[in-house]
């Protein structure tokens, strides 16, 4: 065929999709590879209708081509040929998602991460992508995330009605003739990053029929792959409400807790730093959840629909390495379980305290803490220690929330002298590292 535009050879189809064909081109002028996309035209246009499409494909194309990110494959050009819209883009040498499938999750916290980035820059710019799925998200030779084909993206506001997507990834609001917004490709990439991690899609189904009915009506399988903390992420981007989906700042801090934290080297208090920074990520995603779902003082559902039982807040073999050989679990008293090692005089107790809805847990926490002493010390979001002061006894008492749910970890030991207030015991630490197993087994 003749050249694009004058200047860009098509060599090869790369791939077929529901909105085109790829191509790799050759840029005559700059004499370099591109990506290329063949727009599909619908079927049965009228001359009129033609034109009206190609110049809203023309339009929109350009608005993404101002999108510079790097997670955003870069839209260079978009020429009309032939009657048709054809879209020039950045070729990134690599694969895409849905060949990669499944991956571990911490892997795909950080591909939701950059994904994130990029649909939060466009929909600052009052883009939405509208198409988020795994063969959209190009993994580069460098491990890159980057999300493609902003060539359908339509500005905010427009048609919810519009057939521009993957039924399995579309929001179930399009489905409903509702208003789309940013919520809507949160959706989607909801269900991209449930793909990545358990090797399916959420609502795959042999009939369009039926993919549509499940994902206005059913709930995605149980994830088997995934770690819990990402678990939750990805369900709450998938609530069918949007208004209950978590927005990009939210979702980002959650995926974001669930990533190792910067390794922090200093030569003295490194038990302090560690224990700190392993609680703080072992609640990061209930405090994520919290900032959108907080956001009102309406009485939302929490999580937990009855009390856990405290006695499974720790396994046998994390109380015997917290306490030592041959603790002795005692038996469940309410909201309280506890262990006790006789040898040296120590015992750890977990306690939660139920509450019906999330704003009132966050009240009820806000309680908590601040009827404490000046020495209390905060170690994250939702998260707090407090010295005990009983005669005869050191220890440390550590409370966080997740959802609807207070939990107080207390670590005692008797007949030890209490530390320097400017130090931090070895109570201290065992009980923070006691609550982020707990925080970890609750998910």
């Amino acid at each position: 065929m003749n050249l694009l535009a004058g200047r860009y050879r098509l060599v090869e189809p790369l791939g077929q999709g529901g909105e085109g064909t790829v191509w790799r081109a050759h840029d005559e002028l700059l004499r370099r590879e591109v990506a290329v996309k063949q727009m599909r035209v619908p079927a049965r246009l009228s001359p009129g209708e033609l034109a009206e499409y190609t110049g809203r494909a023309l339009q929109e194309a350009r608005a993404a081509g101002r999108l510079s990110h790097p997670s955003i494959v870069m839209i260079h050009d978009v020429v009309p040929h032939d009657g048709q819209p054809w879209i020039i883009m950045d070729l990134v040498p690599g694969t895409s998602l849905d060949k990669l499938l499944p991956l571990p999750s911490n892997r795909v916290a950080e591909i939701g991460l950059s994904i994130l980035d990029a649909l939060a820059l466009a929909h600052h710019n009052g883009i939405l992508h509208r198409d988020v799925k795994p063969a959209n998200v190009l993994i580069g030779e460098d491990g890159r995330a980057m999300l493609a084909d902003f060539g359908i993206a339509a500005p905010l506001g427009s048609d919810p009605a519009d057939s521009s997507g993957s039924p399995a990834y579309m929001a179930p609001e399009r489905f409903r003739r509702e208003p789309a917004g940013p919520p809507s490709d949160l959706w989607s990439l909801g269900a991209t990053l449930y793909t990545a991690v358990e090797g399916r899609g959420p609502f795959h189904r042999e009939l369009p029929a039926a993919v549509l009915a499940a994902v206005l009506m059913h709930e995605p399988p149980p994830m088997i792959r995934a770690a819990p903390g990402l678990a939750r992420v990805i369900l709450a981007l998938l609530d069918k409400d949007p208004s209950r989906r978590p927005p990009a700042p939210a979702a980002r801090h959650m995926l974001q807790s669930l990533l190792p934290p910067p390794v922090v080297v200093r030569p003295r208090r490194t038990g302090r730093l560690v224990a700190i920074g392993a609680l703080t990520v072992a609640l990061g995603v209930a405090a994520g959840l919290a900032a959108w779902n907080l956001g009102s003082d309406q009485d939302t559902p929490g999580r937990f629909a009855a009390l856990p039982d405290p006695c499974e807040g720790l396994t046998n073999r994390q109380a015997n390495e917290l306490l030592g050989d041959g603790a002795d679990r005692g038996e469940p008293d309410g909201g309280s379980c506890g262990w006790a090692q006789h040898r040296t005089n120590t015992t750890l107790t977990v306690t939660y305290h139920l509450n019906p809805a999330e704003n009132q847990a966050a009240r009820a926490f806000d309680g908590y803490r601040s009827g404490g002493a000046a020495e209390d010390f905060t170690l994250a979001q939702g998260a707090f220690t407090r010295n005990i002061s009983e005669p005869g006894v050191t220890g440390t008492s550590v409370w966080f929330r997740q959802s609807n749910l207070i939990v107080e970890v207390a670590y005692r030991q008797s007949g030890v002298a209490s530390p320097d207030a400017s130090e931090r015991s070895p109570t201290w630490r065992a009980a923070t590292h006691a609550a982020t197993l707990v925080s970890v087994g609750l998910g």
